[in-house]
């Protein structure tokens, strides 16, 4: 690859086309991910038996998050406190503030991702998703439409991924 300015490697024509149609397919699955998640909630709304089904699983992530003392429901909604006390940016945390944070936010994300490897609550996660898409897929043309958009924009994206990789190979 030549060098361009600043000692980066200069993109070619091939690699920038490239680059336009992964950006391009990711903000097209965004807009659609916004569209399914409006959708989603409405679905949640319209079915409580679904909405029970979610909850149950929150709470079993939560219980086996919870151990040795921690408590997951009350952290999160501490770092939802403080994440709130700053959002409307008329005060600035410091930054041992910033830093507690920052630790006390990724010990819950390990805890909830070690949860989420838990049998159990793998098998209840992929019986929501099911039941999720099957009343998406029955609320109508939409939900189809708007399900069969994602899978094919995933699987788009996984094919430009493909080539780059192999582009960046040469």
């Amino acid at each position: 690859m030549a060098q361009g300015q600043g000692g980066m490697p200069q993109m070619t024509p091939e690699q920038q086309q490239l680059m336009m149609q992964v950006q391009q397919t990711q903000q097209a699955l965004q807009q659609t991910q916004q569209k399914l998640q409006v959708l989603q909630q409405k679905v949640y709304q319209d079915n409580p038996e679904l909405e029970k089904q979610k909850q149950s699983l929150q709470d079993a992530v939560s219980k086996k998050m919870s151990s040795g003392g921690y408590d997951a429901d009350k952290e999160l909604e501490q770092l939802q406190s403080i994440a709130n006390q700053y959002s409307d940016g008329k005060q600035k945390p410091t930054q041992e503030v910033i830093q507690d944070f920052q630790k006390r936010q990724q010990a819950f994300q390990m805890r909830e991702q070690q949860a989420l490897q838990d049998p159990s609550i793998q098998a209840k996660a992929k019986t929501l998703q099911e039941s999720l898409k099957a009343k998406i897929e029955a609320s109508g043309s939409e939900g189809k439409a708007l399900l069969a958009d994602l899978q094919k924009q995933i699987e788009q994206l996984e094919v430009l991924r493909v080539k780059a990789n192999a582009l960046l190979k040469n």
